[in-house]
């Protein structure tokens, strides 16, 4: 995650990633074939955590808008405790050729959407979000802000360097994006 995040993808070699790690050049190669598919594990094992955390929200307690609150309180947060993971996920993964490819990170996107839908969905049920939000747009326009933010967040255009600054970057997410599914 290091490598791909100091050098970028193109800029990292197999070699690089083997210093790093503290083992031989060919051990890489033991378990990876080539450079696509160690950032497809990397990416895989970041979506596994954020796949994980989304579940937490829609299965915890509290109303539809506090769980949804809480994933992007989660997201800023990875930012903070990873900015390397979150750069190499939005700045590394999109760019590169084939990474979106059906698979794993396919489907675990449409999982995160799926989830994040049925928390729309029942929050509109219980009169918790508006009634006429449609779920998966509501889905797609939360995880894409939670993107754009975060991708904003590491080319510096958000600050976020600050815990002032973190903190304030979650709370105009939560009150735009989830403000913008509250009951009318």
């Amino acid at each position: 995650m290091r490598v791909f995040a100091e050098k970028g993808y193109h800029g990292c070699r197999i070699a690089d990633v083997a210093r790093q790690a503290g083992v031989a050049y060919g051990l890489v190669y033991h378990y990876f074939r080539n450079k696509d598919e160690l950032l497809e594990s990397v990416c895989a094992e970041q979506w596994t955590i954020f796949i994980r955390a989304l579940r937490a929200a829609s299965e915890g307690p509290g109303a539809a808008t506090e769980q949804l609150a809480g994933i992007c309180r989660f997201a800023v947060d990875v930012f903070r405790t990873a900015p390397a993971a979150v750069r190499v996920l939005l700045l590394e993964v999109v760019p590169t050729p084939n990474a979106f490819r059906a698979g794993s990170t396919r489907q675990t996107f449409e999982e995160a959407v799926s989830i994040v839908a049925d928390i729309v969905r029942r929050g509109a049920a219980r009169g918790e979000l508006r009634a006429d939000a449609e779920p998966t747009v509501a889905a797609t326009t939360l995880l894409g802000a939670l993107e754009l933010t975060l991708t904003s967040m590491v080319a510096g255009i958000v600050r976020g360097g600050t815990e002032e600054e973190i903190e304030r970057v979650k709370r105009a997410l939560v009150d735009q994006v989830v403000g913008g599914l509250a009951p009318r």
